[in-house]
């Protein structure tokens, strides 16, 4: 009876250690959520100036191909570029996009085609060595201070593999955010661009030449959208990852309180049994 008492008190005492740990890091995670949270919200604007200028621009191009908007003539090779975190305990906000990348895999080499991947975060990194899937660059521990730098090179290398045959297309995935408890798993595809359609055109001047001017204009559009898909990523990792210790704190919360029933309850039959002890020792000497 007392080492289940003992036991008992043991698993109240680590779930209450285990608590404050969780506690700590839904405090860490809520500041760095709320961090992200502005930037990216503010970065939003900026990036759909920029989106729609690029449009306006390529709503006045004249009737030349360009591989960059009408693709190679034939996909034999697709490039992935893949956003997960550095650290777990954020409930299933890996998991659910590794499970995408995985089908997007699946799906092109059943069509015949070559998949390599470029991942962001360390458990994207991990993911694809433990599957012997091909990775072509791999960038962790993004702050802040270096995401639009580390933006700017992953967009240029993708523009270079891309116009050099290297990649035929490419693909996002990532996790857009929408609130503090929600978030999507976003797949666009980078290249080729896609045209937009019924936009107003208007007449520019392209110098020193069309081909020239897009592809220096090309990879600084990829750029902003590598760095706000990197801080929308980064907000709903911050995010999943408060909205999981708070569910563990919960959880601890309740395992403590029907651990403490359980205890009490031991104690009490304890005592009883120990009552009962005395009241029988007790008749015995009369």
């Amino acid at each position: 009876m007392g080492a289940n008492m003992k036991e008992i008190k043991e698993r109240i005492d680590s779930i209450k250690n285990t608590s404050q740990i969780t506690n700590a890091m839904n405090i860490v995670s809520s500041t760095k959520f709320k961090k992200f949270q502005v930037l990216t919200l503010k970065s939003r604007k900026y990036a759909e100036a920029i989106d729609l200028a690029f449009d306006n621009l390529v709503a006045s191009l004249k009737g030349n191909r360009f591989v960059i908007f009408d693709g190679k003539r034939e996909v034999k090779k697709v490039g992935i570029v893949v956003m997960t975190s550095d650290r777990g305990l954020c409930g299933s906000f890996n998991s659910v996009t590794l499970r995408k990348l995985d089908e997007m895999i699946k799906k092109f080499k059943k069509e015949g085609k070559e998949v390599s991947v470029v991942t962001i975060g360390k458990k994207a990194k991990d993911y694809c060595k433990n599957r012997e899937i091909q990775v072509d660059s791999e960038y962790v521990q993004l702050i802040p201070e270096t995401m639009f730098e580390k933006g700017k090179k992953i967009s240029e290398d993708i523009t270079q593999f891309y116009l050099n045959d290297f990649y035929d297309e490419v693909y996002l995935i990532y996790s857009k955010f929408v609130s503090a408890i929600e978030y999507n798993i976003q797949i666009e595809k980078l290249l080729p661009i896609e045209k937009k359609e019924n936009l107003p055109t208007k007449e520019y001047v392209f110098e020193p030449s069309e081909d020239q001017v897009l592809t220096a204009f090309i990879p600084k559009v990829l750029n902003i959208k590598l760095y706000q898909s990197l801080l929308e990523n980064s907000a709903s990792e911050h995010s999943a990852r408060m909205s999981a210790m708070k569910q563990a704190n919960d959880n601890a919360a309740d395992m403590v309180k029907r651990l403490t029933v359980d205890y009490n309850r031991e104690r009490q039959t304890m005592i009883t049994q120990e009552l009962t002890e005395i009241v029988s020792g007790s008749q015995a000497l009369k």
